[in-house]
């Protein structure tokens, strides 16, 4: 197998948790080659996920500065799919989360806003709701719900942040249009956020259930945003669904 066949078989292995083999298969490349961007990137993944993010951190910046050597010379969006693009990209969105878990908006800002001007899917959404988190802390609302609506497209979850940042802002028919998707979306999740944090899902389902771990993770990370008249509101809404789909 070559570094980049080693390297790609590092993020399977994170994709399905397998924390172990996954550091196993970046070292294996760096030590062919200690430079190789996704396999740095890898490591700081596995670092972060340990809560060690000056480490994450470090390796993230080599990364991204090694990764950039290799991007083409005009900004394309080729987005996501385009192998001399992605190591950057990955790179960059592992760095905004070091900056972010540090509380570092200002820095998680601008990296995040490269990987949209690479990728305008934004990494399938996945940057874009970071971004959206980000604008939202630094008070930027506006530009957050456009973020929110763009990564709503892959995370439709989103939806429901959009919905309820335009509710604060006294938009409520804005806010319940966005709300009427989510729900069409991923109607579960309405339960867990209503609900939240009273009663609070059961983690050991994310290992079987990809869409059940996303819901796990909105909770986790924008659970706190709601108080108990946005969820009355959404659960109103939501009520009415149930009654009008029978």
């Amino acid at each position: 197998m070559t570094k980049e066949d080693d390297a790609q078989q590092g993020w399977d292995f994170m994709a399905n948790r397998e924390w172990e083999q996954a550091e196993m298969a970046f070292r294996q490349v760096l030590a062919v080659d200690p430079f190789y961007p996704d396999a740095l990137t890898g490591m700081a993944a596995l670092y972060l996920r340990l809560d060690e993010i000056e480490q994450a951190r470090e390796l993230c910046e080599m990364a991204t500065s090694q990764a950039e050597r290799a991007l083409p010379r005009t900004k394309r969006h080729t987005g996501w799919e385009d192998e001399s693009v992605r190591p950057y990209l990955r790179a960059l969105y592992y760095l905004a989360l070091t900056y972010i878990r540090q509380e570092a908006w200002a820095l998680a800002q601008p990296a995040l806003e490269e990987i949209v001007a690479w990728d305008v899917g934004g990494m399938e959404g996945e940057a874009l709701d970071l971004l959206a988190q980000v604008l939202h802390r630094i008070g930027r609302v506006e530009e957050a719900v456009h973020a929110y609506v763009q990564a709503a497209e892959y995370l439709p979850e989103d939806y429901y942040t959009a919905g309820l940042l335009l509710w604060r802002r006294g938009k409520r028919r804005e806010a319940e249009r966005f709300w009427r998707r989510a729900l069409e979306h991923c109607p579960g999740l309405a339960t867990l956020i209503v609900h939240f944090p009273r009663v609070l899902p059961n983690p050991r389902g994310v290992l079987h259930d990809p869409d059940f771990g996303r819901m796990v993770e909105y909770l986790e990370y924008q659970g706190e945003l709601w108080d108990d008249a946005s969820k009355a509101e959404l659960a109103s809404l939501w009520q009415k669904r149930v009654v009008h789909h029978g």
